[in-house]
């Protein structure tokens, strides 16, 4: 496709000529050809960012951010550099100004000013327009991209040895092995259509209650500013009279550490990057007043923390272990429809994108690691981004804060993901410092009801049932579980089909909803 041929030219041009502004805008154009106005988006951002503002091209990099931060949905910061690119082309002279970058900005703030009388449901004529009161977060397409060459297969000989090597130390009675697994979404309606993915399996019988995965994780956040949990894992730091006392770091104030291994590792694997920087790098991303945006912040923060992997090891950030293995559960992707993300009718085949937390921020915590973000192109491009939050969103473990029961800490485990869902899973996790497998008892399995009217009488049971097993069976797969499993089939269905990618289609909710 000659426009995929574009791309990689303009982009290996970016490459030699970081700072080039006039590359970055047609690269722009090209995204927004093949249906990426988020991809659109970031581009023009960064040609404005490096442009003067007398430059000839400056009302058609503000009409390219403006028209693609609204196909979006982006609308909020679509408004603000709508009204600021009308305003610089005000202010030029007859002869310098671009007429039809002000017709395209014109057009774009109807757009915006009808998704602002939809949203208030009164119409406002010439009123101003509060900001506030537009949507800031938008949608970008969940797909994995075409010139990604950093995607493994997951499911070859190779992987497969190499994650069972890991597994080794971490779940010994575990082994990875491919599974087939209902489809939940794509381009066909085929009933009994199945995906293969990964799954755990017990290579030998495993006991109620026994711990079966011990897995710690450095790729982990907390939207705590100034808390008194390690820096590395998370987990609580230890008394200062303690034989083991907390570590702090010598370079930075605040950094602390529950253990010197922590400590050693942290330097290793994350922390050499931002050592001595954390005074401005602290701050991003923390403290956020409004429990809607908490989880958003904690997925930004496991970004920051992945982009100090990746500078720290020196390694792309999709080649880390941590994150090299984990699908992102990407949708089928067909460049021969220009589809803005927010018309797609499936909601699980995007990803919410925003300016701050997709452009700006990103940009923000490399410069304040002091990396020059044009020049770091090849590692931190918004595509690769874009790509870390796809994985991240539906493995990331979480837990809610004890004072507003908003999410306050989070993490990436690995071999802990792999472990596919189950709205009757045979094992539960806890997180502290390191996050654990346990086998459930016969009295921790969920009760199966059915929905009431579903399936017909024969197969009604009013007081529930629950499955009689105790333990793991050899040969079994290991089931986890990324909902409530005490909540109805449909509620559980609607919680889960973000992290799933579609509706549920285990053996519990099938049977509950009547649908077998």
């Amino acid at each position: 496709m000659q426009t995929l041929q574009d791309r990689a030219d303009i982009t290996a041009r970016l490459y030699a000529d970081p700072h080039n502004p006039h590359l970055y805008y047609k690269r722009g154009l090209v995204h927004q050809t093949l249906g990426f106005p988020d991809l659109a988006s970031a581009d023009a951002y960064r040609a404005l960012s490096l442009l003067d503002s007398y430059d000839s091209i400056i009302g058609d990099v503000y009409a390219l951010l403006v028209r693609n931060l609204v196909d979006c949905g982006c609308f909020r910061d679509a408004f603000e550099f709508c009204v600021r690119g009308q305003g610089l082309l005000e202010d030029m002279s007859q002869k310098e100004r671009n007429t039809s970058a002000q017709a395209v900005l014109k057009d774009q703030l109807a757009i915006i000013r009808k998704n602002y009388e939809a949203r208030q449901g009164t119409t406002t004529g010439d009123a101003n327009i509060n900001p506030s009161a537009l949507n800031a977060q938008g949608f970008a397409r969940r797909v994995l991209y075409p010139w990604n060459e950093h995607e493994p297969d997951r499911k070859s000989p190779e992987t497969l040895q190499l994650l069972n090597e890991r597994l080794k130390d971490v779940a010994p009675k575990c082994e990875v092995r491919a599974v087939a697994l209902p489809a939940l979404h794509g381009t066909t309606t085929t009933e009994d259509e199945v995906s293969v993915q990964l799954g755990l399996f017990a290579k030998e019988d495993i006991a109620p209650n026994e711990i079966i995965l011990r897995e710690s994780s450095l790729l982990t956040a907390t939207n705590r500013l100034h808390d008194d949990l390690c820096d590395a894992c998370n987990a609580p730091l230890p008394d200062l009279s303690s034989p083991n006392p907390p570590v702090a770091c010598d370079g930075c104030a605040d950094t602390i550490f529950c253990s010197q291994a922590c400590h050693d590792d942290a330097q290793r694997i994350y922390h050499g990057a931002v050592c001595g920087l954390m005074e401005n790098l602290e701050s991003i991303g923390k403290d956020i007043p409004d429990p809607k945006d908490k989880a958003d912040y904690l997925y930004l923060l496991l970004l920051g923390r992945t982009l100090a992997m990746a500078a720290t090891q020196e390694l792309h950030p999709l080649d880390l272990p941590e994150v090299k293995y984990i699908w992102g559960d990407f949708h089928d992707l067909d460049l021969n429809t220009n589809e803005s993300s927010n018309d797609n009718e499936d909601p699980t085949a995007t990803l919410p994108f925003s300016f701050q937390l997709n452009i700006l921020q990103p940009m923000r915590f490399l410069e304040e690691m002091e990396i020059d973000p044009y020049v770091a192109l090849p590692r931190f491009d918004t595509w690769v981004l874009n790509t870390l939050y796809a994985k991240f969103r539906g493995t990331a473990s979480g837990r809610l804060s004890t004072w507003d029961g908003g999410p306050e800490l989070c993490a990436v485990h690995p071999l802990w993901c792999l472990a596919n869902h189950s709205c009757d899973p045979n094992v539960r996790w806890e997180w502290g410092g390191e996050i654990t497998f346990r086998a459930r008892e016969e009295s921790e399995r969920a009760v199966w009801k059915r929905v009431k009217g579903a399936g017909g009488g024969g197969d009604e049971v009013p007081g529930g049932r629950r499955r009689q097993e105790a333990g793991i069976k050899k040969d079994e797969e290991i089931l986890n579980h990324y909902c409530d499993i005490g909540l109805d089939v449909k509620e559980r269905r609607e919680w889960a089909r973000g992290a799933l990618g579609g509706w549920c289609l285990c053996e519990r909710c099938v049977w509950e909803a009547g649908e077998k």
